[in-house]
């Protein structure tokens, strides 16, 4: 059997026994340790692009050319809870995936999970900021190795200025790319008990200092707040009844290859 459910029926993901790719082209795999399939790479300009002209939203142009397949920057926290909230609203519509499956920005403790920490200790981000000096997204060699994320150019470790294709380097032992680096990646927790900030994990394209590249690292920033090194990664629930689980362990378990793309993303949206 690849899945259980405890009693509130989540499903239970094991990693790398089912992958599935959603109607926008988005591939996910199971996240072991946790009850998530995630997205193996940060939300793409030719997803968010879909939703703005669907939703009829303005997306503000980056200083940078971007193509489709580098990720949606200059997104809030509230843009990205929307999004997932659309693409929810989308497949349930379409039957795609159950009536109690749910996209959403993964939590803080399922991002560490992802990034191979495990459990931290702390109550929230803020406690939890930081307290592995150890571990980066590469392993815990510093300073980092070429190609170890796409990070500020002085470190020399890649060959992007800017924002790079999701994917461009090696995924980690849960088939997942970008954990480290190209973008910040929202997730739902605010940082602190009290503080209306949210929280970022993984560092961008602009990171440099060795404290935001530790795998433990947080920022935190306003929900309204876009920039052009803040993107998102989607996380999805999946809940019986669900059309996913009647496919499970007919799909490939390895992670899925970068798509080739051709159209050019214009500047504006």
């Amino acid at each position: 059997m690849l899945f259980r459910s405890n009693n509130l029926g989540v499903i239970k993901a094991k990693m790398h026994q089912q992958a599935y790719t959603n109607s926008l082209g988005m591939p996910f795999v199971p996240v072991g340790g946790t009850s998530v399939m995630f997205c193996v790479w940060p939300t793409r300009a030719q997803d968010y692009v879909l939703f703005c002209a669907e939703t009829k939203r303005q997306w503000t142009s980056t200083n940078f050319k971007q193509e489709p397949n580098h990720p949606a920057v200059n997104v809030t926290w509230h843009d990205a809870s929307e999004f997932c909230q659309w693409l929810t609203a989308k497949e349930r519509a379409s039957q795609i995936i159950g009536p109690n499956d749910t996209y959403r920005l993964p939590s803080d403790v399922e991002w560490s999970t992802a990034v191979g920490l495990g459990a931290e200790p702390g109550s929230c981000p803020q406690e939890r900021d930081g307290k592995n000096q150890d571990k980066f997204p590469w392993g815990t060699q510093w300073p980092p190795p070429k190609g170890a994320g796409n990070y500020d150019p002085q470190l020399n470790v890649d060959n992007f200025t800017n924002t790079s294709p999701v994917g461009s380097f090696a995924a980690n032992d849960q088939g997942l790319f970008d954990l480290g680096g190209n973008v910040w990646e929202w997730v739902h927790d605010n940082y602190a008990p009290k503080d209306t900030n949210r929280t970022l994990r993984g560092g961008s394209w602009c990171t440099s200092l060795r404290k935001q590249m530790l795998s433990s690292a947080r920022l935190f920033d306003s929900p309204g707040h876009r920039i052009n090194f803040i993107g998102f990664r989607c996380a999805l629930d999946v809940r019986r009844p669900s059309p996913l689980l009647s496919t499970a362990g007919k799909a490939d378990a390895t992670a899925p290859q970068q798509p080739q793309v051709t159209a050019v993303v214009a500047k504006t949206f």
